[in-house]
């Protein structure tokens, strides 16, 4: 049962600018009317902490909404000391934070609205949205999240920065300014760590916001801060004394981090994506969202569209700034040098035609930003690279299709040792790593006994019954490969991945059946003559997953199921093994560098020790057997099996634990 007193018609998590912008918003649709409304925020929002600006012509709408708590406005732009550039017909407008939170704090009064200073942990949708906080459970028809997504998730990815910065409100003693310039970027300050600029906005002659801000992985801190401005200060504008000061971190990112919603459950604010990646900026953005949200009179769950040209350029900035840092203040100086302040903006406004864009990069660093290009596609499609290059490899390889046991080339056979022993094993010789992470424990004497022990059941079995160790085998590589696919792709749905995982194996055994007959009869398990086109019905198989694949709009699953089909006319030793090296242990590898947050080489260090231990077992298990080279291979499956179950194991835990399977 639903506990009324906590069940709300609309619900706000935060109460910052979104949340004041949406307000606004739909008290002017009158869509405030007649609801039960509930803020979480833990703050009273009683203090000016923030400080909002946009530029804008006087007749557009965000300006005539807002005009009535702007505080100040500047018709030029200034770079560095450089002469200032008249912005006419648009102007920057200066909004308070605190003038913002006491226009919805007005509403509060005139409505049903109720504040709860309360900090949000959870959200969950089902018939209800419910609402978890540190004491209390709410239920809600509609919820406005506008929770900041994790700033250490966003700085882990790649070409991920932030913007943090620190900014003092200032009283000059001698230095006179003119009130009608902002100062947008001036680089006369450090530049070593990463892109770094002072923002100053006039408020008189003699006083200013004056704020120190960087583009970068590493977050400015306050005693830096200040130490970098009063330097700043004292040389170009002598005495000051500080009124105020204010900081803050906006995440420069292109792609947030996965976060659920529903049809009622809408994100605002910078988790919504209404931050411009390139900029930082916000505020017209979700004022357009909120007028997105309130289209009609009516709510609704509107979602931010990115002009994808655009997208693509915010994301070259920011592999340029993150990889060569000190190319910014030149980009920046550059871009205001060749084109007027007014263009400037159109481009960030997101206004301009793709042959102004060309006119404009053609007078920048044109090879910094094609190399950016560059590293742009290896991002984007790095995980297409390795199923690109197996299907690619199948193509050329010359090797003599027929069923023969062995009818590897020299170039396969030294191909396939040596992914074995740079990638297929050590993705496995991590295991004592996911062990101390599911556990929380250093790895142990007991983890190995333990290892080795649930190895020895498996090898038993073999001996013993051979069919029934070749089907428990396949049964949990099955489910192994198949999961460990699936998380990859963005699929955290077990039945799909097990049936993959199924449907794999059965495919590559029956388009390889007369071989894989013929290894098996080496160790001695009979299988029958089949008396169907076994490639034929094989091939047939993986049409459901490529149907699935193409419904999930992957192309990864996509291009693994063509290797598939193309491998049918190859050897399965060769094919099963660059899809384990090079497509399962490439994937299951990535999994545990992005959890573990470590180096590939600290990662290789970690995976020594137990890759060396796992060679060390397999030659002692070829010399009590005493094999030749053929059969060595061969029953190398039956060694990878016995090591393939704890490591099975080990993963389990691992994607239960800190992928929610």
């Amino acid at each position: 049962m639903i506990d009324n007193t906590n069940h709300f018609d609309l619900v706000f998590t935060g109460w910052g600018a979104s949340t004041c912008i949406l307000m606004i918003e739909m008290e002017k649709k009158s869509l405030l009317e007649n609801q039960n409304i509930l803020i979480i925020e833990p703050s009273d929002k009683l203090e000016n902490d923030k400080t909002f600006c946009f530029w804008a012509e006087k007749n557009d709408d965000i300006y005539q909404n807002f005009k009535s708590i702007i505080s100040n406005s500047w018709t030029s732009i200034q770079i560095n000391d450089n002469k200032s550039s008249i912005i006419d017909p648009v102007e920057y407008f200066h909004v308070d934070s605190k003038d913002l939170y006491d226009w919805t704090r007005n509403i509060i009064k005139k409505y049903n609205i109720e504040h709860r200073r309360e900090k949000v942990d959870s959200i969950e949708q089902n018939s209800k949205i419910k609402i978890t906080t540190t004491n209390n459970k709410y239920f809600s028809e509609w919820v406005f999240d506008s929770r900041p997504p994790s700033f250490k998730n966003l700085l882990d990815n790649q070409f991920n920065i932030s913007q943090s910065f620190f900014g003092l409100k200032v009283n000059f003693n001698e230095k006179e300014l003119n009130p009608d310039v902002y100062h947008m970027m001036d680089f006369r300050v450090s530049q070593k760590k990463s892109t770094q600029f002072v923002y100053i906005l006039p408020y008189s002659k003699h006083s200013a916001l004056v704020e120190l801000t960087r583009f970068g992985k590493e977050l400015l801190k306050e005693e830096e801060a200040k130490s970098e401005l009063d330097i700043f200060l004292t040389k170009y504008f002598g005495d000051y004394e500080i009124i105020d000061s204010e900081k803050g971190i906006i995440p420069m990112s292109s792609v947030l981090p996965k976060q659920i919603s529903g049809d009622k459950w809408v994100h605002i604010g910078t988790r919504a994506g209404n931050v411009k990646p390139s900029t930082g900026y916000a505020f017209k953005n979700m004022y357009n969202h909120a007028r997105l949200i309130c289209e009609n009179g009516k709510l609704k769950s509107a979602k931010v569209k990115s002009n994808k040209r655009f997208h693509f350029y915010d994301q070259l900035l920011l592999i340029i700034l993150t990889l060569w840092p000190k190319n910014g203040k030149f980009i920046f100086e550059r871009l205001f040098e060749m084109k007027s302040a007014r263009f400037v903006l159109k481009f960030l406004d997101e206004k301009t035609s793709f042959k102004e864009d060309l006119s404009m990069f053609s007078k920048l660093q044109i090879g910094l930003f094609l190399k950016a290009v560059l590293y742009w596609i290896f991002w984007r499609f790095k995980s297409l690279i390795f199923p690109f290059l197996m299907i690619l490899y199948l193509f050329i390889d010359s090797s003599n299709p027929n069923k023969e046991i062995f009818n590897l080339s020299d170039i396969n056979f030294l191909v396939l040792i040596v992914g074995m022993l740079t990638i297929g094993i050590p993705h496995g010789a991590l295991d004592h790593l996911t062990e101390s992470l599911n556990s929380n424990k250093k790895i142990t004497i007991k983890f190995i006994f333990f290892y080795i022990l649930m190895m020895i059941p498996i090898l038993l079995l073999w001996y013993w019954i051979p069919i029934v160790a070749l089907l428990f085998f396949l049964i949990y590589s099955a489910w192994h490969f198949g999961i460990t696919e699936a998380i990859s792709w963005g699929i955290k749905n077990s039945f799909i991945g097990f049936l993959w995982g199924s449907m794999l194996f059965i495919s590559i055994f029956l388009t390889h059946y007369l071989e894989f007959k013929n290894i098996l009869s080496v160790m001695s398990i009979s299988i029958p003559n089949l008396s169907f086109d076994t490639k034929l019905i094989g091939n047939l198989i993986l049409i459901i997953p490529l149907i699935l694949a193409i419904f999930k709009r992957n192309i990864n699953w996509v291009l693994i199921i063509i290797f598939f089909y193309i491998s049918s006319s190859n050897s399965l030793l060769l094919t099963f093994g660059l899809y384990f090296i090079f497509e399962h242990s490439v994937i299951g590898w990535m999994h545990l560098k992005n959890k573990l947050k470590l180096s590939h080489l600290k990662m290789y260090l970690n995976a020594l020790p137990f890759n060396i231990g796992a060679i060390f077992l397999f030659l002692i298990f070829n010399y009590f057997l005493n094999l030749d080279l053929k059969n060595a291979v061969v029953y190398s499956f039956v060694f990878l099996s016995a090591i393939s179950f704890p490591h099975v194991i080990c993963m389990h835990l691992f994607y239960k634990n800190k992928y929610q399977l």
